[in-house]
């Protein structure tokens, strides 16, 4: 399968002519901006939390979503490194093919169905996980369904939907988890799988995208809270990856389907809903031309897994599988930045270590600039 798979390098290659004059861009700061004081850099700031796991062998892994897609990959991927997986899921049928990827009646392998909306499951599986295998080590959050209802015009019945799996779901795990990894004192991870929507919006998925960003805002709050702990986490941001996504709305509940047709943004026209392997592409927006070449050929859920086992045993606060979107980061991060000017001088003294609010982002930028050379199959 991995020949399937697009060559990241050869994107980045292939897109540096054009994103040179865009980098150009994004990356000039103002007269303003740059007359500003510099925060000093804490010399204090300490290190990046070091991985709690660092041998998967034996380990038991509880993943949400994982009859296919990319929680199917992260499974497989879990299983060859020698994890017991346990395969969260809803649909009967799917469950079915994807057991029929692992070895016949595999005592490393268990199946529990489980609606990630319902708070109350969450406890039952996970005391029914531990009465199988035992503790688990790694929860990965990867359940999620796409809409592409706008958030200016969405109804609250879309709003509950897709916040209730893309967000609410890891609230609940977080929250049954956390607990039990705690007392377990044994080395513990939690990873999230959110978007490319979730760090840049733009997609036109309105609510999706909303509830991505949330999704990283909690992992990057849960790094501040347990950093001092034995429980890592992660936020994995993949980006068009060949799953079943396009099939989201066959599983909304009944009492979350509208009624009429979806709801559209304010002088938009219809469009396709989500299709398996991801949205489909968008013309692009007026001054851009072409598109991103990861969307003619998306990535393989396998690929996607072997990204999340790598990023686990090196605790990445963010693991990121598509970095030709980096400029797109940029010119967000910039805006925010560039917004940052003061209306009348503001003395050097405002300008301390407490500006900084939290070391974990320097500690994750010093952690990657020393941990850059990966060796990951299919990239």
């Amino acid at each position: 399968m991995d020949e399937q798979t697009l060559n990241r390098r050869q994107i980045l290659s292939g897109m540096a002519a054009g994103a040179a004059g865009l980098a150009g861009t994004i990356g000039a700061r103002s007269a303003a901006a740059a007359d500003l004081p510099t925060a000093p850099f804490p010399a204090n700031v300490g290190t990046s939390q070091p991985p709690p796991i660092t041998d998967v062998t034996g380990k038991v892994a509880y993943i949400t979503g994982g009859a296919s897609g990319i929680g199917l990959g992260i499974a497989r991927v879990f299983h060859e490194a020698g994890m017991k997986v346990v395969l969260g899921h809803l649909d009967e049928q799917h469950i079915g093919k994807a057991l029929a990827l692992f070895p016949p009646n595999d005592p490393r392998v268990y199946a529990i169905k489980h609606d990630v909306m319902d708070r109350d499951a969450w406890e039952r599986t996970a005391d029914q996980i531990e009465k199988k295998f035992g503790p688990v080590h790694v929860l990965v959050n990867n359940a999620g369904v796409g809409l592409f209802a706008p958030a200016s015009t969405g109804t609250y019945k879309d709003w509950e939907w897709g916040f209730g799996v893309n967000f609410w779901g890891p609230v609940y795990g977080v929250h049954t988890y956390v607990p039990r990894m705690l007392a377990g004192k044994h080395g513990s991870h939690i990873v999230t799988t959110t978007s490319t929507s979730g760090i840049l919006p733009g997609l036109g998925a309105g609510i999706y995208t909303v509830s991505k960003i949330a999704a990283v805002a909690l992992m990057e709050e849960l790094r501040l809270e347990l950093g001092h702990t034995h429980i890592g986490t992660s936020c994995f941001v993949p980006g068009l990856t060949a799953t079943n996504i396009g099939q989201s709305e066959s599983y909304r509940p009944e009492s979350l389907k509208n009624e009429g047709p979806p709801a559209l943004a304010p002088g938009a026209q219809p469009r396709p809903a989500f299709r398996a392997g991801g949205p489909r592409r968008r013309r692009p927006f007026a001054g851009f031309t072409g598109g991103s070449p990861a969307a003619r050929r998306p990535m393989d859920p396998v690929v996607a897994g072997r990204f999340v086992l790598n990023g686990l045993l090196n605790n990445d606060l963010y693991i990121v599988a598509e970095p030709e979107y980096r400029a797109g980061v940029e010119a967000r991060c910039n805006a925010l930045l560039d917004s940052m000017i003061p209306f009348k001088p503001l003395p050097a003294r405002l300008y301390g270590p407490n500006v900084y609010r939290t070391p974990i982002y320097l500690q994750e930028i010093a952690h990657r600039k020393a941990t850059q050379q990966r060796d990951i199959a299919g990239t």
